[in-house]
């Protein structure tokens, strides 16, 4: 099974919705999934997220299932030291790297500002909402603090592919896409809960443009139990080839693809 993740076209925040370029992106990203064999879409309630998915859905002739929890993680708290609102992932690098319990998968919630205003709270109930939806396709997970999902088996130790990972394609043992159109934060707090790593780590650290495309694979290395591992992150290749220039948006810096 994949998992891919889209973040929302150019955005238009005013009006929740996409900016011209915003609308170009999301023709052409309805082009790339076109040639995706996709299970099932999800998408979040926002209107940018809707927008963004509708080319798409149009040019396959599907629908889409809207989840509320896919909605931006944009919670916010207040600043200890400006006293200021500001959403919860948002930190200047010195506040952020200054705290030792951020980079802890547990810790990161007992932070003064977290704590306060109850962002674990939120995040186990997005992420407990995803592990829900995982489990109508039979992938269960251990328990909140584990990575493993319980699955029904596809491999075996007789399996050449389930022994050797250095051959350069593998059978695909179950061919399920699922595609979720959402935002940044909420695709990094989900993907955080996936791989087992605190969520400031990727709220900090990793970027992904508009209408990106971020995909993470089954891996079942023991038959009946999977991790997800992310096999690409924020790609944008459906916009250059199209001559279309990837979106800053929400990056302090100039954003280059290569």
């Amino acid at each position: 099974m994949h998992l891919i993740f889209i973040r929302h076209g150019d955005p238009d925040y005013k009006n929740d919705s996409l900016t011209e370029k915003g609308k170009r992106e999301a023709e052409l990203l309805a082009d790339r999934i076109a040639g995706w064999n996709v299970t099932d879409f999800y998408v979040s309630p926002y209107g940018r997220a809707q927008e963004t998915l509708k080319p798409a859905l149009i040019k396959m002739g599907r629908e889409a299932q809207t989840m509320d929890w896919l909605h931006e993680f944009d919670y916010r708290v207040r600043h200890p030291k400006t006293k200021q609102l500001r959403c919860c992932w948002d930190w200047m690098p010195r506040e952020y790297y200054g705290e030792k319990k951020a980079f802890d998968r547990h810790a990161w919630e007992t932070l003064g500002w977290a704590k306060k205003e109850k962002i674990g709270k939120r995040y186990h109930e997005v992420c407990s909402a995803f592990d829900a939806l995982l489990a109508q396709y039979d992938y269960n997970r251990l328990d909140f603090d584990s990575a493993i999902y319980n699955c029904l088996p596809h491999t075996d130790y007789d399996d050449e592919g389930f022994k050797d990972h250095l051959t350069p394609s593998q059978k695909d043992f179950d061919g399920r896409n699922l595609v979720f159109v959402c935002h940044l934060g909420s695709m990094f707090t989900i993907i955080s809960h996936l791989v087992g790593c605190s969520p400031l780590q990727l709220w900090q650290g990793f970027f992904v443009a508009p209408t990106s495309v971020t995909v993470l694979g089954a891996e079942e290395r023991t038959g009946g139990e999977v991790v997800f591992r992310v096999q690409q992150l924020g790609s944008v290749d459906h916009l250059k080839a199209a001559g279309e220039e990837a979106s800053a948006s929400g990056f302090f810096g100039n954003f280059t693809c290569f």
